[in-house]
């Protein structure tokens, strides 16, 4: 997808075009099936417990991360944003005072209160130009901003059937910024086919707890 315009450009236009075709559904975000969305948000819950937490949704939609939490219990102080207009009042309409919906580029995004959690899903799928460059800066400002940890979701490299116009992201270089940041980093492969889970915590798991250390 090349059309001279900036990355963030158009993207905002092309989501722009999904919601005008396909309405306020997993479509209108880019993902082929309701199913695949959510085994996305249940891989970004392994980051921590959400309850009560502040969080932060990086290309957030139409909030159908927030709905997923509500529908299991979960009461975060959530806030998302989303360069597309048209997705951050449809959040807002939906939610109203249950959550707070922003329409802005998360580069050029700073959060009034540090969030304790910061998650993305989906947000580096379309291969616009320059969407790649875009990746590790995005990434750097997402775990800059956490207290406690940061999650984010890519279509693998490895996908048996990679669709055009989508960037695929190879696990190891994601892993390798990752842990450019945070000794305590991983991934997930495990629950989709084409499609892993970078997990960055601020506190690795063996200076919270002293029983995990090395001799």
């Amino acid at each position: 997808m090349k059309s001279g315009l900036q990355p963030e450009v158009e993207t905002a236009r092309w989501y722009e075009d999904k919601v005008r075709r396909f309405g306020y559904d997993h479509r209108g975000l880019g993902f082929r099936t309701r199913s695949s969305q959510e085994k996305r948000f249940e891989a970004l819950m392994q980051l921590g417990n959400f309850h009560g937490r502040r969080v932060l949704d990086v290309g957030c939609g139409f909030g159908d991360f927030l709905a997923y939490m509500h529908e299991r219990g979960i009461r975060p102080e959530y806030t998302g944003i989303d360069l597309c207009e048209a997705m951050a009042a449809r959040g807002r309409e939906r939610f109203g005072d249950q959550g707070s919906f922003v329409a802005c580029d998360v580069l050029e995004y700073s959060p009034e209160r540090r969030p304790d959690y910061v998650v993305a899903s989906g947000l580096f799928g379309l291969d616009a130009e320059g969407a790649r460059e875009r990746i590790q800066p995005t990434i750097e400002h997402m775990f800059e901003w956490a207290v406690h940890g940061a999650a984010m979701n890519f279509l693998s490299a490895y996908a048996p059937e990679p669709a055009e116009a989508r960037v695929y992201v190879d696990p190891l270089d994601a892993l390798e910024l990752g842990l450019a940041l945070t000794p305590a980093a991983r991934i997930d492969h495990s629950y989709l086919p084409n499609d892993f889970t970078l997990y960055l915590f601020k506190t690795p798991p063996w200076e919270a707890d002293p029983s995990k250390r090395t001799p």
